[in-house]
């Protein structure tokens, strides 16, 4: 009931806000009309971008929700996983799913939504190619009767309501600051209702998942629905810390792109370390979250914090057999066709600093220019703690660019003596002043140290206007 007053709430004032922009114009148009020259002056410089306003806002009243990005899988290629939906619907006494997603995310979610000029909604069953690589059968079970709880009545409606909300506010805010239009009036109501909306909105959204738990724990199991949880978030976190930034740096070890997603079909994503463990179960729920914390969700379920077990195969394997094999190769060769130019460029351009880095290296006695060059190439390539030991060096030979780059490198690590090797930088080359200044106030604000902050900024400042000046005459 909470929810619904904040939303009626909001509803009305968002018709309001709109209404006083359609007058805002009539009054405008109307002084244009009645050629009086005051509003007529004020419509020539205010109403093209009140009218752009106009329709932003009412743009973001009404949009469309679209049909998920991703492979969708045909019932032919599909067709014992979709007997496994078709399974779970049952039992949990959902509509039915017309798609079956694969998505190139560590996602899964049950989106509804409607093609134009069209009033039939479709549901589509959304599922992660990385998902299908980690989790068990037993796992994926649980997750699909989780997303499949979503569709039913109590949630699927209202659900899509408060996301169409939602939407509607945050895009009106993105509109109108988008054109730097925003009304006082308007942007003090969006800082304070919005907060509310999320606070709100994200209690009912909590109490939708609790029950879609209980749903997953009744149809796969409360042991499988708590190792789907585990498998899920750690899977997730080493998609994100691990997987990928090792694809992204994978032109230094290898000589052709990588197939990003066939790496999966044999990773280790599932079991988490014991200090990630703790990390996943570490957090409480927030006022603003739209998931229960994985403590408070395993309390709901009577489980024990443990890890979950190995797995001799996954689900996709299992269930798609050598379709899954051919999703991965097609997922690869999209990945390649956006990726495989760049990665291409950066192998190049790697390649390129290693032979220069290695020129530097067989100099036996460098010049301070040398070393600071070769502390660059190494910073890029190895990181900024193997290059500061050339940074030094040079620097000490009194090259300013090196004096700044150890400075900089010191001050990252919060080491103060990084201040002195900075300020020497300006001293022999007033060029760095505005770069040194930046990474003074940079520091000095990690510190909260704000007055010093400002004044290097300030100092930056002066010195910019000054070189304008001088280029000027």
């Amino acid at each position: 009931m909470k929810l619904l007053l904040i939303i009626i709430e909001g509803q009305i004032y968002l018709a309001a806000t709109i209404a006083i922009f359609v007058a805002e114009l009539a009054v405008l148009f109307l002084g244009v009309w009645s050629r009086r020259p005051i509003i007529g002056l004020i419509a020539v410089f205010a109403t093209v971008p009140l009218i752009r306003s106009t329709i932003g806002a009412i743009r973001a009243c009404f949009f469309r929700i679209r049909a998920p990005e991703g492979i969708p899988l045909s019932r032919t290629e599909g067709r014992t996983l979709y007997d496994l939906v078709e399974e779970i619907r049952c039992a949990v006494d959902a509509p039915p799913v017309d798609r079956i997603t694969i998505t190139r995310g560590f996602n899964a979610a049950a989106a509804v939504y409607s093609e134009p000029w069209r009033f039939r909604r479709h549901r589509t069953l959304v599922i992660g190619f990385p998902v299908l690589a980690t989790l068990t059968k037993a796992e994926l079970r649980a997750v699909i009767a989780h997303e499949l709880a979503h569709f039913s009545s109590a949630h699927d409606g209202y659900a899509a309501w408060i996301y169409r909300i939602r939407r509607s506010w945050l895009a009106l805010q993105a509109a109108l600051d988008g054109r730097l239009a925003t009304p006082v009036y308007v942007y003090w109501f969006i800082r304070w209702y919005i907060p509310r909306l999320s606070t709100a909105s994200a209690e009912v959204a909590r109490r939708h998942e609790i029950v879609a738990d209980e749903v997953a724990a009744r149809v796969a199991g409360s042991a499988a629905a708590a190792d789907a949880l585990v498998a899920f978030e750690s899977g997730a976190r080493f998609a994100h810390e691990t997987h990928w930034p090792a694809i992204e740096t994978s032109y230094e070890r290898a000589g052709e792109p990588p197939r990003p997603y066939s790496e999966m079909l044999g990773w280790t994503a599932r079991i988490p370390s014991p200090d990630v463990l703790e990390e996943l179960f570490g957090p409480a729920t927030g006022p603003t979250d739209t998931h229960p914390s994985l403590r408070d969700r395993f309390n709901r379920l009577e489980e024990t914090v443990r890890m979950p077990p190995s797995a001799v195969s996954s689900a996709g394997e299992e269930l798609l057999g050598i379709e899954f094999q051919r999703i991965a190769s097609r997922l690869d060769d999209e990945w390649i066709t956006h990726n495989g130019e760049s990665w291409n460029a950066h192998r190049i351009e790697y390649l390129d600093r290693r032979a220069a880095l290695d020129r530097l290296t067989a100099v036996e006695v460098p010049t301070a220019d040398e070393l600071f060059k070769r502390g660059e190439l190494i910073e890029t390539l190895e990181g900024a703690e193997e290059a500061l030991p050339f940074y030094q060096s040079a620097a000490k030979q009194g090259h300013p660019a090196a004096s700044l780059a150890a400075g900089r490198v010191l001050l990252e690590r919060m080491d103060a003596d990084g201040i002195d090797l900075v300020e020497r930088a300006m001293e022999r080359d007033e060029n760095l002043v505005p770069e040194a200044c930046q990474v003074l106030a940079a520091y000095y604000k990690e510190t909260n140290q704000e007055l010093a902050a400002r004044k290097c900024e300030w100092r930056a400042t002066r010195h910019t206007t000054r070189a304008r000046l001088a280029q000027g005459t």
